[in-house]
């Protein structure tokens, strides 16, 4: 069966890679989605998420020239969500957990000096009072900015022995935990300036949170049996495969409920093979659902959740 998985992840991953990539003279540009505009940073770092999942399958997609792409949207010591746009804690998370996965497949210390740079960049979004902003100059503390934020800080902790990262990421957890942890054991979205709590449940929360706490040594077992008890069946097709791809990472490497994460996820797989691949290849048909106005995102999820399968 893992043949079959890394033939669908490679053949999504085509089909992205030939309608939604666009190579220039600074690297590739991703689009948002076929033959679209460019796209902004958190489609570009499922992208490069998906590059990494497929080059361990065996494939060679243009990692060097995709990370080229990412000039445009520096600015100073981070990335914006666009190039004239403002600075997001949770985009340059991702961003550093993305780098971190094409070290381990390249070996290339310049992605975990990214990483390294973005995770000190982090610590800059802290509020006096806990948590991480969603963007700078914000008001709302959010579970996407803390939870990756101190997923990213664990990470680099634990391969440069930065004890200021690891008490950051420690932080992070006890304010998440006490802020924006339910008595389901799941998170809710964010802080409000007014103290009030958003609180939708969405999978990317529960996986960030899940995998911060793995790596510095605490039991993240209830939240992850939470998040498949909610997260299967209707409810998952529900989600849009960029939030749920961050669940399974989570799920499948940093939590004890792997067997059932990955029955889940095979279910959920074959369904999206069935019903929401259309005649190009991308995965928009069958009410999947979706995040936005931006379907490259999506694709490069679904590359990634059929190359854990693949993988395992």
């Amino acid at each position: 069966m893992g043949e079959t998985w890394a033939a669908a992840a490679l053949d999504a991953w085509d089909a992205l890679a030939t309608t939604a990539l666009r190579r220039t003279r600074r690297g590739v540009k991703i689009l948002g989605g076929p033959g679209g505009g460019a796209a902004p940073l958190w489609p570009c770092t499922q992208v490069l998420w998906a590059a990494a999942e497929v080059a361990s399958l065996g494939a060679d997609p243009p990692r060097e020239e995709l990370t080229a792409g990412l000039a445009r949207f520096a600015r100073g010591d981070a990335y914006a969500a666009t190039p004239r746009g403002r600075r997001f804690f949770d985009d340059n998370a991702w961003l550093g957990l993305a780098s971190l996965r094409l070290a381990e497949v390249d070996g290339a210390g310049e992605h975990v000096d990214r990483a390294a740079s973005l995770a000190t960049f982090e610590l800059s979004g802290e509020d006096p009072s806990g948590g991480v902003r969603w963007v700078e100059g914000g008001a709302t503390r959010n579970t996407c900015s803390t939870a990756s934020a101190a997923w990213l800080a664990a990470e680099v902790a634990t391969l440069r022995d930065e004890p200021g990262l690891r008490a950051f990421a420690e932080r992070s957890i006890d304010w998440l935990d006490a802020a924006l942890r339910g008595p389901d054991d799941l998170y809710g979205d964010h802080v409000r300036a007014d103290g009030s709590v958003q609180p939708t449940r969405w999978s990317y929360n529960q996986g960030a949170a899940i995998a911060a706490a793995a790596i510095v040594g605490r039991d993240p077992t209830s939240t992850a049996r939470a998040a498949l008890a909610r997260f299967h069946g209707a409810t998952l097709w529900r989600e849009p495969p960029a939030f749920a791809v961050i669940l399974f990472r989570a799920l499948l490497q940093r939590s004890a409920v792997r067997t059932e994460a990955h029955d889940i996820l095979a279910e959920h797989a074959t369904r999206l093979l069935g019903e929401a691949r259309d005649d190009t290849g991308w995965f928009v048909d069958g009410g999947i659902g979706s995040y936005g106005e931006h379907p490259t995102i999506d694709q490069a999820a679904v590359v990634q959740l059929l190359a854990f399968l693949a993988l395992a």
